[in-house]
């Protein structure tokens, strides 16, 4: 069996001070409609990124409305997730030259095997992300519904990319993207929806913290000083998300504004072999500056350490 992420209930209600009465009114009155529905959401790491995070809020909310929701892992080795991560890349455009008849196969074959694991008995299955994008292919014998979330701009993927993708997203029933023109244009066969992601303003990481004490405690543990300017970003360690040019924009910023600092706050996730390297890489370039930090999850920056910067 895949593995399945540990999560509890939430209680939509809890946000009725956050939203407006109508429209929780209105989401549990679709939720009955759907009761009794066993939904599972599969991707491919239970840490360390966007689709785990959200999904980390999701499942429990989804729970709470009384439709019965997984979250479900998928496996692989170095080898697999190499090659996941390159395709990541050239859905957003990047060029991936070794896309070979062998690379295919791994990733085919590693879906397949995941395919071999999969719980059957569910109604819907959300696939997340290209990484096991090709699972529907091989499960023929089940009778559900297949829909694939594109969370990244694929507008402009590579070409020999998207064509071996292509026919596995639309093996699905419907297809989810973040925009409209992240659609791709020669996308055909599933019913195509528009939902942008959101945050979760009662998590760990965006909820009031009660005293701001708390917060002056822990970026004093983490050695910024608190008089001085300070920049920060919050993200993966990702090419897609710039570290380097943030820091060349720190560069310039510290010559009209004296005593900058600049915080690279991430996280690390095991479905992404590339990040160990850029993070490695980013440590290499901090180093140079002293008043560059690098943070995340390997040195006990967590969610409300994230809070506690913003």
């Amino acid at each position: 069996m895949l593995q399945k992420v540990s999560l509890g209930v939430k209680d939509i209600n809890n946000y009725r001070m956050l939203l407006d009465s109508e429209l929780i009114d209105e989401v549990e009155a679709l939720a009955r409609d759907l009761k009794g529905l066993r939904l599972c959401h599969i991707n491919s790491t239970p840490f360390g990124g966007g689709v785990a995070e959200l999904l980390f809020s999701y499942i429990p909310m989804v729970r709470g409305l009384g439709i019965h929701a997984d979250w479900q892992v998928i496996r692989g080795d170095l080898r697999f997730f190499a090659i996941t991560k390159s395709l990541h890349n050239a859905l957003q455009g990047a060029e991936y030259p070794l896309l070979d008849q062998q690379t295919k196969r791994t990733y085919l074959t590693n879906n397949q095997q995941n395919a071999q694991e999969l719980d059957p008995n569910y109604d819907v299955f959300v696939i997340n992300d290209p990484q096991p994008a090709a699972l529907r292919h091989f499960c023929d014998g089940i009778n559900a519904k297949w829909i694939w979330r594109c969370h990244i701009d694929s507008s402009e993927p590579d070409k020999d990319t998207w064509q071996f993708l292509r026919p596995h997203v639309e093996e699905h029933d419907a297809a989810i993207f973040t925009m409209e023109k992240f659609v791709p244009s020669d996308l055909s066969g599933p019913r195509i929806a528009i939902i942008p992601p959101a945050i979760d303003p009662l998590s760990t990481k965006n909820m009031p913290l009660p005293k701001a004490e708390v917060c002056r405690t822990m970026i004093d543990n983490l050695g910024l000083d608190r008089n001085r300017p300070l920049i920060i970003q919050v993200s993966r360690f990702d090419l897609w998300k710039d570290p380097f040019g943030v820091i060349e924009v720190y560069k310039l910023a510290r010559e009209k504004v004296p005593g900058l600092q600049l915080a690279l706050v991430g996280s690390m996730a095991n479905d992404d072999p590339e990040g160990w390297e850029l993070y490695a890489a980013i440590h290499n370039e901090a180093d140079k500056y002293e008043d560059v930090h690098v943070f995340s999850n390997l040195n006990g920056v967590g969610n409300m350490e994230v809070n506690a910067f913003q």
